[in-house]
């Protein structure tokens, strides 16, 4: 799938959007909808289906494995009932252990979109990505999608900042939260030529 097709949107945690026709009020309400097991596809007589796929933070030590609660999360949406049946399958323990004897990929797996880029195909369109803590979640569709296949924003809490995206993937969970230098210390009444000197300093 070509990199321009693909529509990635921030936006907060509380704030409300639509997918076929189901209102989500936020995180909280996308968690409440969203199941990983066969059997609960089989007793939802009508879609939309969420699906969670999850990933554990990295543990390095004892202590990591006894208080690391942290998961990376995955909501993919679908009209589709075979699709949330596959998704689901592949989250299964029994079926994860005969792709990796066998050397295959998930077809559906836990894809931060700034690192993943390059692995979004059109059949995981859409989903939602959290990194499992923080105000901010990814919208993440094919821009050329049908409307009736498209994640509507509904209503958005004003970003106080919004997080700038950093280049190097960290290892001890997601990407922190960047801010510039020279936001920190711009003061926009402040014209004088010592401060643009300043703040030069920053942007090389």
């Amino acid at each position: 799938m070509k990199r321009e097709d693909i529509e990635v949107t921030t936006i907060r945690t509380t704030d409300t959007f639509q997918y076929a026709g189901k209102v989500f009020n936020g995180l909280e309400d996308l968690k409440n909808a969203a199941f990983h097991h066969y059997s609960d596809v089989s007793r939802k007589k009508e879609s939309p289906y969420v699906v969670i796929v999850d990933e554990h933070y990295p543990c390095f030590d004892s202590e990591d494995y006894a208080n690391e609660n942290r998961y990376y999360q995955n909501y993919y949406l679908t009209t589709d009932r075979a699709k949330a049946e596959r998704i689901c399958k592949e989250t299964e323990m029994e079926y994860k252990y005969e792709c990796r004897e066998r050397g295959e990929e998930p077809q559906y797996p836990v894809l931060e979109p700034m690192f993943s880029m390059s692995k979004i195909e059109e059949h995981h369109l859409p989903y939602i990505y959290y990194h499992g803590e923080g105000d901010f979640m990814e919208i993440v569709q094919n821009r050329n999608a049908l409307p009736t296949d498209r994640i509507v924003i509904l209503s958005e809490s004003p970003f106080h900042f919004k997080p700038d995206p950093d280049p190097t993937p960290c290892l001890y969970g997601p990407p922190p939260e960047y801010r510039r230098d020279e936001d920190f210390y711009l003061d926009k009444d402040d014209d004088s030529q010592d401060s643009g000197w300043f703040l030069s300093l920053f942007r090389k």
